[in-house]
């Protein structure tokens, strides 16, 4: 059996998994892919403008998502990531007056997280959480703000566009978020209970909070980690 055909395969489970539980796509509205590879979303274009917000959670190695936001829209966008092959790497990268990068992470606090290193050193994927089973990697440890401090910090009283890409710690960066009242039109997310020490009740729990402070999912990728909502 080929390689792609077994990805298929477990896609279409992972997919048909979620949907058991009552997660699918359940809004229908414009969309289109922004980003290229690995760094691609699912986004829905309407009301995103140059004058929205719109927030990025971690970077890695990749910005084409945030540079085609830039592009198709005029926007401003604020891109973050604590960690040191992140920030070497945009720090070598041609980048328009439009991204802003800040060199801290998202917590449910603020302060120092410490983060589990990636296996290869010149892997980009820091995790709040561990990866893989009895397997220590190294800690790193690096700044953390809660959602809110950021938007008081930077004079928001809202975000059109939030994308959340942090490793594992989603969960309680958007238990913060929900609890915190802010609004969020638009929301970005890829779970990671696919890493050991994550189970996939997390992200339905998750979802559930979602779903249940209003935002309906539009887009599942393919491999289901990755989840498009709007809040209804």
């Amino acid at each position: 059996m080929s390689t792609g055909l077994v990805r298929k395969l477990k896609n279409n489970y992972r997919r048909k998994k979620l949907a058991s539980f009552g997660f699918i796509e359940e809004l229908t509205c414009p969309q289109q892919v922004y980003g290229q590879g690995d760094g691609s979303w699912i986004v829905n274009p309407e009301n995103i403008n140059s004058s929205s917000v719109i927030y990025s959670f971690g970077i890695g190695r990749d910005i084409s998502l945030e540079l085609e936001l830039i592009e198709k829209h005029d926007a401003a966008v604020h891109a973050f990531d604590p960690t040191p092959v992140s920030l070497e790497w945009v720090s070598q990268q041609p980048l328009p007056m439009q991204l802003v990068i800040h060199d801290y992470g998202l917590a449910a606090f603020d302060g120092d997280l410490e983060f589990q290193m990636p296996r290869k050193q010149t892997g980009a994927h820091f995790s709040p959480v561990q990866r893989y089973k009895n397997s220590s990697t190294g800690l790193y440890k690096a700044p953390v703000k809660r959602l809110s401090t950021i938007m008081d910090e930077l004079q928001h009283q809202h975000i059109d566009l939030l994308k959340i890409d942090i490793e594992g710690g989603e969960y309680d960066a958007i238990d913060d978020l929900l609890n915190s009242d802010i609004s969020v039109k638009q929301l970005l997310v890829e779970f990671h209970h696919n890493y050991a020490t994550i189970s996939l009740q997390q992200t339905l729990d998750t979802l559930s909070r979602l779903r249940s402070a209003g935002f309906k999912i539009f887009s599942i990728s393919d491999r289901t980690y990755e989840i498009s909502m709007l809040n209804q």
